[in-house]
């Protein structure tokens, strides 16, 4: 009797420990996994039309390639420069080097966190390293409000 509570107080402490650090990844990630999604719609998008996106709409055509994402944008806990070209389609990001911001945490630019570069790669920014970074001289940030169908 001793060794099977023994056992199923041991497989409860492991579960507990699972379901904690996948609720610490969950935290930690969201931001991060709806920007890398935002990055394969830009790339499907583009991909596409031969062009980046001009505005939210656009980006109806393709929201399945990455739906959380899309959400994120739609409700403004992401927000994308649009009119940003992509230097590269690759499936993988990262394969051109870039420094310009693609899109950012809305929380960004007073507190810092992470930020979708061109290439498509997640980088952490403090507010300071933010405001430094470059961004294409063609891309423009829309407001939410102007985004959205009225």
């Amino acid at each position: 009797m001793p060794k099977a509570i023994l056992i199923v107080c041991s497989l409860a402490l492991l579960a507990a420990g699972c379901e904690s650090n996948q609720q610490r990844r969950t935290s930690d990630q969201v931001g991060q996994d709806n920007l890398v999604q935002v990055g394969e719609l830009c790339r499907h998008y583009q991909f596409a039309k031969k062009k980046p996106p001009q505005k939210l709409d656009d980006l109806n055509t393709v929201r399945t390639q990455g739906m959380n994402g899309y959400q994120a944008l739609r409700s403004g806990e992401i927000v994308l420069l649009y009119n940003a070209t992509l230097p590269d389609l690759d499936e993988e990001p990262g394969h051109a080097e870039s420094a310009e911001i693609l899109a950012y945490e809305k929380q960004v630019p007073e507190s810092g966190g992470s930020v979708l570069l061109l290439n498509r790669t997640v980088k952490k920014m403090t507010p300071e390293e933010f405001k430094a970074a470059p961004r294409t001289k063609d891309s423009k940030e829309v407001p939410l409000s102007a985004t959205r169908k009225k």
